[in-house]
Order: C-alpha cells, then sequence, then structure tokens
C-alpha cells in the first residue's frame, strides 16, 4: 500500500508517474483560439473504447496510451481494488489528454499548410471530407 501512495504523490511529491493526464484551462484557451482560426474537427491519435479494453488487464490502458512506467505501477499493485478501479478512468484521462494535444498539434502545423495547398488548387475536399489529392 505504501508502494501505491508514494507513486501516487501521496506520500512521493508531485513529480509522482501516477500523477492524471488532464486538459488544463490554457490549453482549452488555445484550442478556442485555434478553433476560430477554421480548425474546428478533433483528430484521434488513441481511441477511447480500445484504452477501456485494455484496462481490463491492470494498466493495459496506459500501455496503450505508451505510459509504461505507470502501466507496472498498476500491475503490481492491481491486488488491491482501488488502484484497479482508479486505472480505467486514468487511461480514459490520459487518452483525452493525447488527443487533445495532437489536435492542437495538427491545427498549429499540419492545418494551415492544408489549407494553404486547397487553395492552390492541389488538394480539393471530396464529399466524404477527406481529403484527395489531384
Amino acid at each position: 500500500m505504501v508502494f501505491f501512495l508514494s507513486a501516487c504523490g501521496v506520500k512521493g511529491g508531485g513529480r509522482s508517474p501516477l500523477m492524471f493526464k488532464h486538459v488544463t484551462p490554457a490549453m482549452e484557451t488555445e484550442m478556442e483560439q485555434l478553433i476560430e482560426n477554421g480548425c474546428d474537427k478533433e483528430y484521434q491519435y488513441y481511441d477511447r473504447d480500445i484504452a477501456m479494453l485494455y484496462s481490463v488487464i491492470p494498466g493495459g490502458g496506459q500501455w496503450y496510451t505508451g505510459e509504461t512506467r505507470k502501466a507496472w505501477i498498476y500491475l503490481m499493485s492491481f491486488p488491491l481494488i482501488v488502484p484497479y478501479i482508479i486505472s480505467f478512468q486514468d487511461a480514459q484521462n490520459s487518452v483525452d489528454y493525447y488527443n487533445f494535444r495532437y489536435t492542437a498539434h495538427f491545427c498549429k502545423t499540419k492545418f494551415p499548410t492544408a489549407e494553404v495547398l486547397k487553395d492552390k488548387g492541389y488538394v480539393k475536399e471530396s464529399l466524404a471530407g477527406t481529403v484527395v489529392k489531384k
């Protein structure tokens, strides 16, 4: 139990590998600006349903999102029921966080380039909403 609490940051401090990932107000403000600039689609890097399925194995959802240190801690503490239940929500939070960061990164870097190419006629948008090269 002390191992899990120290890893959570309850005993070990704020630089714990188990700190939950969450979307901050600053990230939300940045996304609002990107939406105003025309990037209004959410781009998914990870799938929430797959993370939930992997979470059946303690730490599986964390392995799916690449948080291996956190996954090992959840796996080692799985006899305790609370960390096992928390790992489900943590996997969902991580998926939301990484998808949000991926969308923001895409909108800041690749979206303006795609818009320029579309304006010049190099790329057209099909009826399904996917981009097709000419």
